[in-house]
C-alpha cells in the first residue's frame, strides 16, 4: 500500500466498520505511514471531543428540549479537544491510553494469540501476577499485550479482539473506568487487582468479556 489512506478508509477503521478482509493491510499501512497515523490519531479523538460535547439545552417551560445547534456543537467539541490535550484529566487517562495503543505503529510489545506465550512475558515485569482464560470458545481473541504505566504505577495491557474491533483491557491495583462517556467501558475487581476493559463495541460485549474472566 503506497498511497495514502482515504478519508471513508480511515474513518471506518476508527469505528471498527471496515470490512474483515482489509483490516490487515490497513494496519500494515499504518505502521508505515506517520500522516495516516496521524490522521487516524486526529480521527478518535475528535470523535471523542464529538462526544464529550454532545450536551443538551437545558428544558424551559414555553419550548421544547433539544440539542444545541450543529453549529455551537462543533466549535464546542474543537474547544473541547483542545482543552483534553492540554488538561488532561485522571478520568480519561485510561480512554487517552486506549486511544493511543492503538493508534500506534506498534501497540503491544508481545504479539500473540496463545495466553501460555502472553501470560510468561509478563513476569518479572509487574509486581503482580494475574490470569488469561482461553478465549477459544467466545467470539474474543488476544491478540498481544504490553506493560503501561498509570499514576506511575505498571499495569498491565491486553488486547482483545472481537472481529474487527479492538478491546483495551487494564489490569494492575491502581486502574478506574473513565467517569465520561467517551467509549462504553466496565471494570471489575478480582485478586486483589482492578480489570477495566474500554472499547467502541456494544457494553454487552464488554460484559461478556467480564464473564470470560
Amino acid at each position: 500500500m503506497n498511497e495514502h489512506l482515504s478519508a471513508q478508509t480511515i474513518e471506518s477503521y476508527a469505528d471498527g466498520e471496515l470490512a474483515a478482509e482489509r483490516v490487515p493491510d490497513t494496519e500494515d499501512h499504518l505502521r508505515e505511514c506517520v500522516a495516516c497515523a496521524g490522521k487516524l490519531v486526529a480521527q478518535l479523538q475528535l470523535k471523542r471531543s464529538i462526544r464529550e460535547a454532545a450536551w443538551t439545552i437545558p428544558s424551559h417551560p414555553f419550548r421544547p428540549r433539544r440539542r444545541v445547534w450543529p453549529a455551537v456543537a462543533a466549535v464546542a467539541a474543537a474547544a473541547a479537544l483542545v482543552i483534553v490535550i492540554a488538561f488532561p484529566r485522571r478520568s480519561t487517562e485510561l480512554a487517552d491510553l486506549h486511544t493511543t495503543i492503538l493508534a500506534s505503529a506498534n501497540p503491544v510489545d508481545v504479539i500473540s494469540t496463545d495466553r501460555h506465550t502472553v501470560k510468561p512475558w509478563f513476569e518479572g515485569k509487574l509486581p503482580f501476577s494475574f490470569p488469561i482464560p482461553e478465549l477459544g470458545a467466545t467470539p474474543f481473541r488476544l491478540a498481544g499485550g504490553r506493560v503501561v504505566y498509570v499514576h506511575e504505577q505498571p499495569v498491565a495491557y491486553l488486547m482483545v479482539t472481537k472481529g474487527a474491533h479492538k478491546i483495551s483491557l487494564f489490569v494492575g491495583r491502581d486502574v478506574a473506568a473513565p467517569r465520561i462517556d467517551v467509549f462504553e467501558s466496565v471494570s471489575w475487581s478480582k485478586g486483589g487487582l482492578r480489570y477495566v476493559a474500554i472499547g467502541d463495541v456494544a457494553h454487552a460485549d464488554l460484559e461478556a468479556l467480564r464473564a470470560a474472566f
